[in-house]
């Protein structure tokens, strides 16, 4: 039995409420004491600690219309931190500005840089982070943290790249020190796939399941596992990982991604005399009713689907949630994934397999909640022990 000491204990029912207030926007003390169970005094002790920090802020009270003092709104204040979160995909990179309540100030895209080195695409994104640093500047906003979400494997904790499939130079790269120093504020990286299930978490559909996988569809194949409301990470960063799934095709063993891909599926269509260049051209054979486009996607999509029935039988999730560029395939491509997801699921298990709500801008926006949090959890943890001590 793991014995807490009162410091820690304190830290750790901090944290809790942290996230209930990241979450809850609005939520009163009486609230906070209600939905974790810690006592009102031990409630407004720590949120004492965090409005003297900066951290919270409250608004006017709430009028219930019964007897008594009515409840008064908390709130994450929106300027205590501003980070940049950043999704370093294989062919392009993009990036955002957030404040502390998750609003998306401003985007950039960068352009596509499939053909550029490792230094290239970190020319690439110091270029970004420097256009929203200048419009950061102009609009008096002090930047406080960078996220960064990019394809595993990774050893998030080091800040290093190790060497991510389908990404041409990147071995054993200190990104997480390059930018920090670059930058000189706290820098984070984690998989694409991670931070994308936490923006479904905090900002889609995922917000109100406790138990889900978000996976992305991209060249690459990973997936975010989110269990008991937290982001499952495991020990050595592979968690999720279903794009190296084994599938046995033509009497070899090989990785879910290198059959069933963005790149792949790209290739196949082409191969067969249709001359497409991206997603979005294929979607339209698909409008169209193509056999040949149908046949290969309906291919790929069974595949996939067998993999998300492997993860179900795993981890029991609510809802899987599919995201990445492939969404933009639509009904033909996810009605097979359930087709096979029903036929082979094991027990009456009742599994809901949708689109993500918020595809297109899920990594960027989760590396900057990421970033977000690990900068407030970390105020708070030294406010706290300097309070201890």
């Amino acid at each position: 039995m793991l014995v807490l000491k009162p410091e820690d204990t304190r830290i750790k029912n901090a944290i809790t409420l942290l996230h209930l207030l990241l979450k809850e926007d609005g939520i009163s003390r009486v609230g906070l004491s209600r939905m974790t169970g810690l006592t009102k005094t031990t409630v407004s002790a720590i949120i004492k600690e965090f409005r003297d920090s900066g951290i919270v802020e409250e608004s006017n009270q709430v009028s219930t219309g019964n007897i008594g003092k009515s409840p008064i709104p908390l709130h994450i204040r929106a300027d205590v931190v501003y980070t940049i979160g950043v999704h370093i995909g294989r062919e392009r990179l993009e990036t955002l500005l957030m404040d502390a309540r998750m609003n998306i100030i401003t985007h950039k895209r960068g352009e596509d840089y499939n053909k550029f080195g490792q230094e290239g695409v970190i020319d690439s994104l110091f270029s970004n982070i420097n256009k929203l640093m200048e419009y950061a500047k102009r609009k008096e906003i002090d930047v406080g943290a960078i996220g960064i979400g990019i394809p595993g494997p990774l050893d998030a904790r080091a800040g290093i790249v190790k060497q991510p499939p389908k990404f041409k130079g990147w071995k054993d790269v200190p990104l997480g020190n390059i930018v920090q120093k670059e930058y000189g504020i706290p820098v984070w990286i984690e998989n694409d796939a991670n931070v994308s299930a936490l923006a479904e978490k905090w900002l889609g559909s995922g917000r109100n399941i406790h138990n889900f996988i978000n996976i992305l569809l991209n060249e690459g194949i990973g997936a975010g596992v989110i269990i008991n409301n937290e982001l499952y990470q495991g020990t050595y960063d592979f968690v999720g990982e279903i794009g190296h799934f084994l599938c046995y095709e033509q009497g070899q063993f090989r990785y879910l991604e290198d059959i069933a891909g963005v790149d792949v599926l790209l290739h196949l269509v082409s191969s067969q005399g249709l001359r497409v260049k991206s997603l979005k051209e294929i979607a339209e054979l698909l409008q169209q009713d193509n056999q040949v486009a149908n046949s290969i996607v309906k291919k790929l999509a069974t595949w996939v689907g067998s993999a998300i029935v492997n993860a179900i039988h795993m981890i029991g999730p609510q809802t899987v949630f599919i995201g990445g560029e492939m969404v933009v395939l639509g009904e033909p491509l996810i009605q097979p994934i359930r087709e096979t997801v029903s036929h082979y699921l094991f027990g009456e298990q009742a599994v809901n397999i949708q689109f993500s709500s918020i595809s297109s801008k899920a990594v960027q926006s989760g590396a900057g909640i990421y970033a977000m949090i690990q900068w407030l959890e970390k105020k708070e943890y030294r406010n706290l022990k300097r309070l201890i001590s």
